[in-house]
């Protein structure tokens, strides 16, 4: 009788990292969505929160990235870590882009 342990799939252990971390950061961008909806209509200051929890998404993931990366590390599972590491990267990347082009003016030769 085999009694080894079944390896996880390295490649699909990172790859549910990504869609985790995608995930929380729709989750993210969903909440202040929603928030930005009753802030319009309630309170400047909770409105001027909601645009630091848009505009400084990149940056803001990182609250809730960086513990999840430390605690998979802890628990054994690096490959998931990595994931969640690589999924966080794109995000901001993507995030970056978008704010260069709109800082630049270039948002128009799209």
């Amino acid at each position: 009788m085999n009694t080894e342990t079944p390896t996880r799939s390295s490649g699909m252990e990172i790859a549910k990292g990504i869609a985790s971390c995608f995930a929380l950061n729709l989750l993210h961008l969903g909440i202040a969505w929603l928030l930005l909806i009753i802030a319009a209509a309630y309170a400047d200051f909770l409105l001027a929160i909601v645009y630091v929890l848009i505009a400084g998404f990149g940056l803001l993931q990182l609250v809730y990235v960086i513990p999840l990366v430390v605690t998979f590390q802890r628990k054994g599972r690096p490959n998931f870590a990595k994931g969640v590491a690589i999924g966080a990267s794109l995000a901001f990347l993507l995030s970056a882009t978008c704010w260069g082009l709109i800082m630049t003016g270039n948002i128009q030769d799209l």
